[in-house]
């Protein structure tokens, strides 16, 4: 698939105005997604100088997870993917303390495992002119719908 059939990441995941930090898919299949990310000013995430600390890194992976589920749920339903959980991060490693503003990333996850519950497993990474810089394993459950939101909002209140 050309760059040019993947929808922008905002038609992909929930994510939107200063949460979103994918720019664009410039891969996906059924099992894996590479995104790519430019480090910017302005971002929840971003610091004063528009840096992004590398504890960050497991919410862009994140990111590019809901993406490749969305991308899935577009193409067998149509519509977006209902909401998913960060259930775990393992093995998070950053060979950086931050990436740069203006910095161009990579970042690809691929599925290792998945359940008909909907847990599954990412090895996930990213990369910052073809050397990896940070790397984890994540894992997340997307529940069938979004009914349990309803439910667990109802136990609260």
């Amino acid at each position: 698939m050309s760059l040019a059939q993947f929808p922008a990441p905002a038609e992909l995941i929930r994510h939107r105005g200063d949460a979103l930090l994918l720019d664009e898919i410039s891969r996906g299949d059924d099992k894996r997604l590479q995104a790519r990310v430019l480090v910017r000013p302005g971002t929840a995430y971003s610091d004063h100088a528009g840096h992004l600390p590398a504890w960050a890194g497991p919410e862009v992976m994140a990111q590019a997870i809901s993406a490749l589920s969305g991308l899935r749920s577009l193409r067998v339903c149509g519509e977006s993917a209902p909401i998913g959980l960060l259930l775990g991060i393992r093995s998070y490693r950053a060979v950086v303390g931050e990436f740069h503003c203006g910095e161009a990333l990579e970042v690809e996850v691929t599925e290792s495992s998945e359940d008909e519950d909907g847990m599954a497993v990412f090895d996930c990474s990213i990369c910052r002119a073809g050397e990896v810089v940070a790397s984890g394993r994540l894992t997340v459950f997307q529940p069938s719908d979004d009914s349990f939101l309803e439910r667990e909002c109802a136990r609260n209140a």
